[in-house]
Order: C-alpha cells, then sequence, then structure tokens
C-alpha cells in the first residue's frame, strides 16, 4: 500500500469519526434542551466594527436554564457556555442588521452577571424563547393600556 493511500485512508477514518461526534452532540443536546437558534454579539455601543460585522459570522443555539443562558460553542458546536444573566431589555433591530435570523429578527440586550453586555438575535418566531425568565423585559416595548374614568 502506497503511503499516499494509507494517508488519505487515515483522514477519511478521522473525518468521518469527527462527525459522528458532531451529529452526536447535536442530537444529545436537541433531546435535553428546548435550543433555539440565535446569533450573539456585543452591544452596538461596545462593537468597533460597523453594525453589520458585529455579530458572529456562524449561528448558534442557547436554552435558558433558569437565569443562565447555555450557549453552544467551538468549532463543532459540542461545548456548552453559560452565561450568567442579571437584566435585559429589547432592543430595536434593522432587517438588514442580522443575517440568517429571517425577515424579522428580535434582539435583546443582556447584563452579564461577570461584568459587561451581550445582544442575543433571534428569528420572530423564536422571540418567546429568548425572553426566558425576563418576560417583564418582552413587555417593555407595548403601549400604554388605555385609562377609563371611574363611572
Amino acid at each position: 500500500m502506497s503511503p499516499l493511500v494509507a494517508a488519505s485512508i487515515v483522514v477519511a477514518l478521522v473525518l468521518a469519526t469527527v462527525l459522528v461526534i458532531a451529529a452526536w452532540g447535536h442530537v444529545r443536546y436537541a433531546r435535553r434542551l428546548p435550543f433555539f437558534r440565535c446569533r450573539i454579539g456585543p452591544p452596538a455601543a461596545v462593537s468597533r466594527r460597523g453594525s453589520r460585522a458585529r455579530w458572529c459570522r456562524r449561528r448558534t443555539r442557547a436554552v435558558w436554564v433558569d437565569d443562565v443562558l447555555l450557549v453552544r460553542s467551538g468549532v463543532l458546536r459540542l461545548w456548552v457556555t453559560p452565561f450568567a444573566v442579571g437584566a435585559a431589555r429589547a432592543v430595536s433591530l434593522e432587517p438588514a442588521d442580522v443575517h440568517g435570523l429571517g425577515p424579522r429578527p428580535v434582539a435583546m440586550r443582556f447584563n452579564l452577571r461577570e461584568a459587561g453586555e451581550m445582544e442575543v438575535a433571534v428569528a420572530a418566531e423564536h422571540a418567546d424563547r429568548l425572553v426566558g425568565p425576563f418576560l417583564t423585559a418582552a413587555l417593555s416595548g407595548l403601549p400604554d393600556a388605555p385609562r377609563e374614568r371611574g363611572g
């Protein structure tokens, strides 16, 4: 057997192993927790690049466990990075600000307990999952209720 053929077999076996591990990790996480697809980035005021470039290039998946946002991370998204969140508020987005999340992406800015802030954007149909434990932040954009005079 030539060294080129042996090297090709080794590379193919390594790639097959990596793909099996990535698929297994995806299925394992999907069965245990209701992850939603999102993009993560720093707040616009903190970002040094343009507003289009401040969001991560790749979409990821995240899920709330109490007040901790678990974000899948790593090259193959096999790891989970926890973010302890202290407060949240809605952020207005233009459709061109974030790509790959549909025509009407929704975003929220979160204060991290360790220090700093981050924004998470999702497709409009996953806005209820993004809110997580911060229901009042989702209601903050609603108009004031009409007032009636007592009778």
